[in-house]
């Protein structure tokens, strides 16, 4: 059975059996791969605590017919800070359903494995919710869907009052929301913090103030624009509003 090593993030994961599991990896060099991981439910599989979600790791893979399967696993990186606040637990959990919505199998994506990459390690050390807006605008750029923000997508002109059309790609002026009537108008501080997210790198993104509803409404907008252009509908989301909330309802 031919092997072959390869280097990656696990990005999701479901039971197979009695204990087996299949897990989804976003690799460097071969995009998403679903591979089996057999007997890693066991209490004394090799695998334990090796094959956390979001684990960054170097793995020696066996083709397999349907599913290759993993016969070894180096950890590179557990980011175990991620999973034991729930707040960064959420935001990783977006990062990798997004990962996951926006890459096709066997599709090589070194680029967005290494987006992917820094993104969990802001969420552990750094501002979570500003790394999950960042990496939401980097996808999109990445995967050709970068949306037009310093201009009308329509007719080239500058924007005083913007509102933002998903199906045209970007902002529009005033004379031209006519031809999207379900654009959604927008603050230009969103419309100029989405054109810095577009282009922005990690050491530049901490220097980044955001107030509350600002961060609210690039969330909306980001999310809404990413299930449009993928025709799918984010579940992570609705997750991380309930965990916002609860510190909340628990404080009063």
């Amino acid at each position: 059975m031919p092997v072959y090593k390869t280097e990656a993030i696990v990005i999701r994961r479901r039971n197979l059996g009695e204990a087996d599991r299949i897990v989804t990896l976003m690799t460097r060099d071969q995009g998403k791969l679903g591979v089996v991981a057999k007997g890693a439910r066991k209490p004394k599989s090799r695998f334990a605590g090796r094959l956390e979600l979001f684990t960054h790791l170097r793995a020696l893979l066996a083709v397999g017919r349907s599913l290759d399967v993993v016969s070894q696993v180096e950890v590179v990186d557990a980011f175990a800070g991620v999973r034991e606040d729930l707040q960064r637990l959420g935001y990783a959990s977006l990062l990798a359903e997004v990962t996951d919505r926006a890459t096709a199998d066997r599709h090589a994506a070194p680029e967005l494995f290494g987006l992917l990459q820094s993104a969990l390690g802001l969420i552990r050390d750094d501002d979570p919710e500003r790394a999950g807006l960042w990496f939401f605008a980097r996808v999109l750029v990445l995967t050709g869907y970068a949306p037009v923000v310093d201009r009308c997508v329509v007719c080239g002109r500058r924007v005083v009052s913007p509102a933002f059309s998903f199906a045209l790609g970007g902002v529009v002026c005033e004379a031209d929301r006519t031809k999207d009537p379900q654009s959604l108008p927008v603050s230009a501080a969103a419309v100029q913090t989405l054109g810095f997210l577009l282009q922005a790198t990690p050491p530049v993104l901490r220097r980044l103030a955001m107030t509350p509803p600002l961060r609210a409404e690039l969330g909306h907008v980001l999310q809404r624009y990413f299930e449009y252009r993928f025709d799918v509908r984010l579940r992570s989301p609705s997750v991380l509003e309930r965990l916002t909330r609860e510190p909340e309802s628990t404080s009063k």
